[in-house]
């Protein structure tokens, strides 16, 4: 008669870490990163740190508060710079890039500051330093702060481009470039142009070489600059 294998003991198992806020967000950024942004519900990140759904609620209340901390925590890792007057300028321009980039890393996260207007600590801290850095630029305080608004937009624009591309996308500026190449190859936009009538679309047509062409990080850049120009030049 065969003797059955010892029973292992419960105190020789590795320890689970212990639960907590932080805990939860960062499984729930490794669901994200690994199957994408719509995989990341309560149960599945339960199951990242081996334990049952009802456990996590003692640290957030429902799947939304969950981004909305997942989406503040890549907020988090970008650093703010001290605000320079005389550099005001490209000083914001390197952050909106920063926080395109990291958000980027993270396709979907994004779409929290398209659904609702985050009021997160991460957040706050950010665009209190956009503000701040608009200030510095001699921008008439109405109108730096609409363009928080614009600026928070435009971020929330480019990085939900970039989720059209799937977790696989890459990592910053490689996310941002995956993703403006993925929507070419979806949409066949180089085809497309290519075939436009020109009797008919005659702009489109001359121009669909350039409609095409340059990196996703060229294209960024213009869209900050556009942005910032347009905030700093004054009324029309």
């Amino acid at each position: 008669m065969q003797t059955p294998p010892p029973r292992r003991s419960t105190r020789s198992r590795p320890a689970k870490s212990p639960l907590s806020e932080a805990a939860v967000v960062e499984a729930g950024l490794r669901v994200l990163r690994r199957e994408g942004v719509d995989a990341v519900t309560m149960r599945k990140v339960a199951a990242e740190l081996d334990t049952g759904p009802a456990s996590l609620y003692v640290y957030v209340s429902q799947r939304g508060e969950l981004l909305r901390l997942m989406h503040d925590a890549v907020i988090a890792t970008v650093p703010l710079p001290a605000i320079d007057p005389g550099r005001w300028r490209a000083q914001l321009t390197a952050l909106i890039t920063d926080v395109v980039r990291a958000l980027g890393a993270h396709p979907g996260i994004g779409r929290v500051s398209l659904g609702d207007i985050p009021t997160t600590p991460a957040w706050l801290g950010l665009f209190d330093r956009v503000l701040g850095l608009l200030l510095a630029g001699g921008i008439e305080r109405q109108r730096a702060a609409w363009g928080c608004d614009l600026i928070a937009l435009h971020i929330g624009a480019v990085t939900y481009e970039v989720d059209s591309a799937g977790p696989a996308a890459g990592d910053g500026e490689e996310a941002l470039q995956g993703a403006l190449d993925a929507r070419h190859a979806r949409v066949g936009i180089e085809e497309r142009l290519a075939g436009l009538d020109p009797a008919r679309y005659p702009h489109l047509a001359a121009g669909a070489a350039e409609l095409a062409a340059g990196p996703a990080s060229a294209r960024l850049a213009l869209g900050i600059d556009v942005l910032i120009g347009g905030l700093a030049g004054g009324p029309a």
